[in-house]
């Protein structure tokens, strides 16, 4: 059975909220001159970084994040087991945690930031790439270096999130019903045994 969010469905296009990129090598804009700003950029803190994607952190907020293991790779039960526990593990100490998922080459979390969003990606990714390489008694890289991040705008946006993340498995055929998948959680609902 899967959950379903057809009131909150979205007819217009997806927006940033931030204003267009100036791209480095051109010190040109980008070709999305065209959207509008929305106020976003004025609510974001100074804290700012970029490698391949930018990354901006809002004083306040909740984000969607995606991590991908290097090279698309499966993961094991066991390591589904490490990470989920991580992500579980920094609730209340790094992050507030509101629902997390991880499936068999990602995983995803929605939070509310207490540290800043680079140590958070830090201490997960280091955390479990170190326990993953020491079981399979292997060294290397585990994730991808960069992580997908995407602040949450308003209700309906944390309503479509929660609402992916507890169909991913049943779209991914790796359960049946939200209930059933082990490495699944969403704070007061599913698996939610504090």
């Amino acid at each position: 059975m899967q959950i379903s969010n057809e009131n909150y469905e979205s007819k217009t296009p997806r927006r940033t909220g931030v204003s267009p990129v100036y791209c480095r090598e051109q010190g040109k804009q980008d070709d999305y001159t065209d959207i509008p700003n929305v106020g976003q950029a004025s609510r974001l803190s100074t804290k700012s970084w970029e490698r391949h994607l930018p990354h901006f952190q809002i004083s306040a907020g909740y984000y969607f994040i995606t991590i991908v293991t290097h090279n698309r790779k499966s993961l094991l039960p066991f390591q589904k087991d490490y990470i989920f526990n991580a992500l579980r593990f920094l609730d209340d100490k790094k992050y507030n945690l509101y629902a997390a998922v991880v499936l068999n080459d990602h995983a995803h979390v929605i939070i509310n930031p207490i540290d800043t969003l680079s140590k958070i990606m830090h201490s997960i990714k280091s955390f479990t790439a170190h326990e993953m390489n020491k079981a399979l008694n292997k060294r290397g890289k585990f994730w991808q270096d960069e992580s997908m991040d995407k602040v949450i705008r308003n209700e309906r946006e944390f309503i479509e999130k929660i609402t992916y993340i507890v169909n991913n498995p049943i779209k991914a055929h790796l359960s049946q019903e939200y209930t059933d998948y082990k490495w699944l959680y969403v704070k007061d609902w599913v698996n939610d045994n504090k």
